[in-house]
């Protein structure tokens, strides 16, 4: 993928003090040592009177030195603290301490904290079940899904490769009896890799109007930066409230999220060939070519095809869509050449883990793949089994991507839907990144076998021209960060496209809040 682009730029010098003493696992006052003074004198073996036993020092243990996490409700709308009011906080005893620490410094001063503590695994309950706002500090190594952990200034353990390269401000010293095990505090930055995925993808009508009518090109499309709303209005065109907003700046910032990913994906629905027309109305669509290079310069990775609108072009479309993909190096899933090609897994292998993907369509429209057709992958059960099977078998996290949730325009889980989820579970998948209902919506984060599932249901419109309700210009990037092969972290960016072409990244405590509760709101957390 397109190389990082790492952001530069100081942590502003916090000056803290902590020395807390933390009440379960302070040390106690040591034992004199044998030979010291106030000890028993030491016996001289039987067999050798005038032998003498030299004292012996029983080693202090050294301190541990380790990060923490600074963790929330996984529903707060924050993506950052900053370190001042981090330290204000503890200082006022409002942040869950874990027992066990013994100093705690934040951007190289400390600061004075409660004794007050609790156990280090039982931090992310209290979190989980806390007041909206709480904040509490967590050993790396306890860090799950079910908690959000914010970044401390610019710098997050959690976040992408730009983010987690800046040097973390927050450290703590555990006492030498605090028992920890060393699961707990175990922290590599190479050991972290980021997914991230944006939702539906058909850059004709407006998106096209803009890049090719309008000439802004679709490096502008795809170079977005941040919004601010300045209001909403009723549309009584089609009874929906509809955004509004305007830029204000940050070129690139929406680019630069997918691109600082490990591993970036999209939800690719509608056919790119040559000859392709703009389309101002309807439902049937072609795209520019020209997005596949665009795509790559932005960091893509891999797309999944599996769609309703995928065969909009014929079989001519699907042919011409995957060899543009394949000449710009973005791998693809969910249509292909044949049936086989279509539930064929792609892999995507970061620093030795290797992320398999399989797609496929759910809702009608496109023409089927089989032996010798292009089309694309049918979401039926043998389908599902076979493609999982084989994905299991390519990679060490496997995730579906599929195009479901029919009817569209809905934010939660369907009992179609849940049904669906279930079999992708039993059938391979740890993880779903699901598309096609056009709004951004509800997230599942559940125990799995291996560890806590993500599932999402969509996205939301993110290179879409469906500007007619508020629900339909907003949606979310996820990103998703890995200990190795384990879910750590789910973070939701939201954003609004302008110009029915355009995604900009949005406030997400002010304006982006709206969607972000549309989504938690019908989301199960546990």
């Amino acid at each position: 993928m397109a190389p990082s682009r790492h952001r530069t730029g100081s942590l502003r010098s916090v000056t803290l003090v902590v020395a807390l003493l933390a009440g379960c696992g302070a040390p106690g006052p040591g034992s004199a040592s044998p030979g010291s003074p106030g000890s028993p004198a030491s016996p001289t073996p039987a067999t050798s009177p005038a032998a003498t036993v030299a004292p012996t020092q029983t080693p202090t243990p050294a301190p541990v030195l380790t990060p923490l996490a600074v963790v929330t409700r996984v529903d707060d709308t924050r993506q950052q603290v900053d370190p001042a009011a981090l330290a204000a906080a503890v200082a006022a005893g409002t942040v869950t301490i874990p027992c066990g620490v013994a100093s705690l410094e934040i951007a190289g001063r400390a600061v004075p904290a409660p004794v007050a503590c609790r156990p280090a695994d039982q931090v992310v309950a209290a979190m989980r079940s806390g007041a909206a706002g709480a904040l509490g500090l967590l050993p790396p190594g306890l860090v799950v899904p079910q908690v959000k952990v914010l970044a401390v200034g610019s710098a997050d353990l959690f976040g992408s490769q730009a983010l987690r390269s800046v040097p973390y401000p927050l450290q703590a010293t555990l006492a030498p009896t605090t028992g920890w095990p060393d699961a707990w505090t175990a922290y590599a930055v190479g050991e972290i890799r980021t997914l991230v995925s944006t939702g539906d993808t058909c850059p004709d009508r407006g998106v096209s109007h803009m890049a090719n009518v309008v000439g802004k090109g679709w490096d502008w499309v795809l170079g977005g930066g941040t919004a601010r709303y300045t209001g909403t209005h009723w549309d009584s065109s089609y009874g929906w409230y509809v955004v509004d907003a305007r830029r204000t700046g940050d070129t690139g910032k929406v680019r630069a999220l997918i691109a600082d990913a490990d591993v970036a994906v999209d939800d690719f629905e509608c056919p790119m060939f040559s000859g392709f027309v703009q389309h101002d109305t309807g439902t049937v669509f072609s795209i520019d070519p020209r997005v596949a290079p665009a795509m790559a310069r932005a960091g893509y990775d891999l797309v999944t095809l599996g769609s309703n609108h995928i065969t909009d072009g014929g079989t001519r479309g699907v042919r011409e869509t995957l060899a543009d993909l394949d000449a710009v190096g973005i791998k693809h899933v969910g249509a292909g050449l044949d049936l086989a090609g279509a539930l064929a897994p792609a892999v995507v292998d970061v620093r030795g883990v290797r992320f398999a993907f399989v797609g496929w369509d759910d809702i009608a429209g496109s023409g089927a793949a089989a032996a010798g057709r292009p089309g694309v992958a049918p979401m039926t059960d043998a389908n599902v089994r076979t493609s999982l099977a084989a994905a299991a078998r390519a990679g060490d996290v496997v995730i579906a991507m599929p195009q479901w949730g029919w009817p569209e325009y809905h934010a939660d889980f369907t009992k179609q839907q849940l049904a669906q989820r279930a079999l992708f579970y039993a059938s391979g998948a740890n993880h779903i990144l699901g598309s096609g209902t056009h709004w951004a919506g509800a997230i599942s984060i559940t125990p799995g076998q291996d560890g806590s599932q993500l599932a999402v249901t969509s996205h939301g419109n993110f290179l879409f021209d469906q500007s007619w309700s508020r629900q339909t210009e907003e949606g979310v990037i996820v990103e998703a960060a890995f200990v190795g092969t384990r879910l750590a972290q789910v973070r939701l960016h939201p954003y609004v496209v302008l110009d029915e072409a355009q995604p900009n990244l949005v406030d997400p405590t002010t304006d982006g809040a709206f969607v972000l509760k549309q989504v938690f709101s019908v989301s199960e957390i546990r």
